[in-house]
C-alpha cells in the first residue's frame, strides 16, 4: 500500500468533514462549450493530442508597450470562452502585471479555430503582420503585491487562475483569480490560495462533478506539485477558500507509453474527458534539442493520493515554414513561453503557443494555434467551414498549406510560386467540401493544364494518384450536383 503523505491526510480529513467523497474530488465535471466556470469537455483526450496537427496555423497580435525581452517573457496564454471566444489572457514576468487582455477582432465570435491573421497575397507568412483589430486592450495590475512574475494560468469557464511569485521581500508565491465574464474589464475575486514556497509557477483550475473545483500549484518547472479543492463551487464568494490534498513529485510518474520524462513545464492545463476523467496537458521545450511538445497526463487517485500517469505526447514544431526552421524570426512560437489548451464547442483540443519576446512583424507579438488534422466541424454541409490542406510529404507529415474556404480570398492561390515555395510541392492532400463543390487542384498556375479534383472529405497520397508535386495552383468549383 502506498505510505499516506501528511496532505493526503488532510485532504481525507477535510474531505470526511466537510461531507464529500473522495472519489469526487479526482472526477471533472463534463461541461458544454460557454459554461459560466467550468470547460467543454473533450470525448477523447488522449485521441486529441495524438491527432493534432503537428504544425500550426501562424497567428500574432499586437501589444500595448509590453517590456517583454529575452529574460522578461511571454509565461502562459489562455482563450477565454466569454464574449464569444475571441479574447485571449496572456502573461509575463518582469512587472507588477497579472496579464493582459487581448482582443481577437478580426476573428469568429462562435468560438472555432482563429485560423492565420497573417495572410496577404504575394508575403510570405512570417513577413506579414496580424491584423490591426487583433491587439492587446487592456492589462490587470496587482498594485498592492509585490510579486513580478506571472506564470502559466488556466481558465475555468469565466474563472481565471493566474499564479505570482518572484516576491523581492521573500513571500510565498500565490494563486490569485479573476472574473472574466467581461473579459475586457477583469474583477479581481477575493479568494487566492498560497503556495507552500516562494515558487509557484503554474496554476492548473478545473470543476469537479461535485460542483467544486480542484486547483493544482506548480512548483519551479512544475516538477513538484500541490493538490487543492475548494471549500464551496462559488469562487467568486467572499468566503471561498481551498483545502489541500496532496503533494506529488515527478519521481512519482507513472507511464502508459513507454516514457517516464516529465518536462519542466511552463503550463499545466487541466483537460476533463466527458466521461469525468481529469488529464494535465503540458507545454514545454526541451532544451537538450530544442523541440516543443505537449505530453498528456492521466490523473487517478488511489488512498486519496494523486496518481499521475504519461498517457500521449505530441512533438509540435513552432518553426516555419518547416522543420529545420525553428530559429529567429521563423519560429512562430516557443513552447518554453506561453503555451495553453483549449476545447472548441465540438470537443476539440486547440493548443496555443506564442513566442517568447516580441520579435514579430510590426512589432507584434508571434503565435501558433495547433488544432485537429480534420479541423472544421460541419464542413460537409457548409462552405463556409470546407477546407483543403496540401502536404509537403505523402504521408501527411512536415510543412502544409492550409486553405479554407472563408480565407480563399486573401492570398494568391492562382499561383503557388508565390505562396511559401509551394508550387510543384504538394505529394499529399487533406479536404472536406459539402455536397455540390469541389477543389480542383492544377498543374499549372491560373489554373491551367490537367487538375485532380477532389469532393466530399478525405486524404489522398498524390503519389499513388499519379499527382504528386504537380500542383501549381487551386480553386473551389460550386458544380452543383
Amino acid at each position: 500500500m502506498k505510505r499516506i503523505r501528511s496532505l493526503g491526510a488532510l485532504g481525507l480529513l477535510a474531505t470526511c468533514l466537510s461531507g464529500g467523497s473522495a472519489f469526487a474530488q479526482w472526477t471533472g465535471a463534463a461541461c458544454g462549450w460557454g459554461a459560466d466556470d467550468c470547460n467543454r469537455c473533450v470525448p477523447d483526450a488522449a485521441a486529441a493530442v495524438n491527432g493534432l496537427r503537428d504544425h500550426g496555423d501562424v497567428l500574432g497580435f499586437h501589444p500595448i508597450g509590453d517590456p517583454v525581452t529575452l529574460f522578461n517573457h511571454w509565461q502562459g496564454i489562455q482563450r477565454l470562452p466569454g464574449a464569444g471566444g475571441r479574447y485571449l489572457a496572456v502573461s509575463h514576468s518582469g512587472t507588477t502585471k497579472a496579464f493582459t487582455v487581448v482582443e481577437m477582432g478580426s476573428r469568429n465570435t462562435e468560438g472555432a479555430r482563429f485560423r492565420s491573421n497573417r495572410l496577404e497575397p504575394n508575403v510570405s507568412y512570417p513577413a506579414t503582420s496580424p491584423s490591426g483589430s487583433d491587439r492587446a486592450i487592456t492589462d490587470a495590475w496587482f498594485w498592492d503585491m509585490s510579486y513580478t512574475h506571472a506564470g502559466g494560468m488556466q481558465a475555468s469557464g469565466n474563472l481565471l487562475a493566474v499564479p505570482l511569485e518572484s516576491s523581492p521581500s521573500g513571500e510565498n508565491g500565490r494563486v490569485v483569480f479573476y472574473d472574466m465574464a467581461t473579459p475586457w474589464s477583469p474583477v479581481r475575486l477575493p479568494v487566492s490560495q498560497w503556495g507552500q514556497t516562494s515558487a509557484v509557477g503554474t496554476a492548473s483550475l478545473a470543476k469537479l462533478s461535485d460542483g467544486r473545483f480542484l486547483l493544482i500549484i506548480g512548483r519551479a518547472n512544475a516538477n513538484n506539485l500541490e493538490f487543492y479543492r475548494s471549500m464551496g463551487g462559488d469562487l467568486r464568494s467572499a468566503d471561498a477558500g481551498f483545502v489541500p490534498l496532496d503533494n506529488w513529485n515527478e519521481g512519482e510518474l507513472r507511464s502508459a507509453i513507454g516514457d517516464s520524462e516529465f518536462g519542466n513545464y511552463q503550463n499545466l492545463d487541466l483537460v476533463t474527458q466527458c466521461d469525468g476523467t481529469l488529464f494535465l496537458a503540458g507545454t514545454h521545450l526541451n532544451s537538450a534539442n530544442g523541440e516543443d511538445w505537449i505530453d498528456l497526463f492521466r490523473l487517478t487517485e488511489e488512498y486519496g493520493q494523486a496518481v499521475i500517469t504519461k498517457v500521449a505526447k505530441k512533438h509540435l514544431y513552432c518553426g516555419y515554414p518547416s522543420p529545420g526552421y525553428d530559429t529567429g524570426t521563423n519560429r512562430q512560437c516557443n513552447l518554453d513561453a506561453a503555451g495553453g489548451v483549449y476545447v472548441d464547442p465540438w470537443g476539440q483540443l486547440i493548443v496555443y503557443g506564442t513566442e517568447h519576446d516580441n520579435d514579430g512583424p510590426g512589432a507584434s507579438v508571434k503565435m501558433m494555434e495547433f488544432r485537429a488534422t480534420f479541423p472544421n466541424p460541419g464542413c460537409d454541409s457548409d462552405i463556409n467551414r470546407a477546407f483543403v490542406e496540401l502536404y509537403d510529404d505523402s504521408d501527411f507529415s512536415d510543412r502544409g498549406l492550409m486553405i479554407d474556404y472563408p480565407d480563399y480570398g486573401k492570398e494568391s492561390y492562382s499561383n503557388f510560386s508565390y505562396i511559401e515555395g509551394f508550387n510543384d510541392k504538394t505529394s499529399a492532400v487533406r479536404y472536406c467540401l459539402p455536397y455540390g463543390w469541389r477543389a480542383r487542384l492544377y498543374e499549372h498556375a491560373n489554373f491551367g493544364g490537367g487538375y485532380r479534383e477532389l469532393s466530399g472529405r478525405g486524404s489522398v497520397n498524390l503519389n499513388n494518384a499519379s499527382f504528386g508535386d504537380k500542383t501549381s495552383s487551386m480553386r473551389f468549383v460550386y458544380l452543383g450536383y
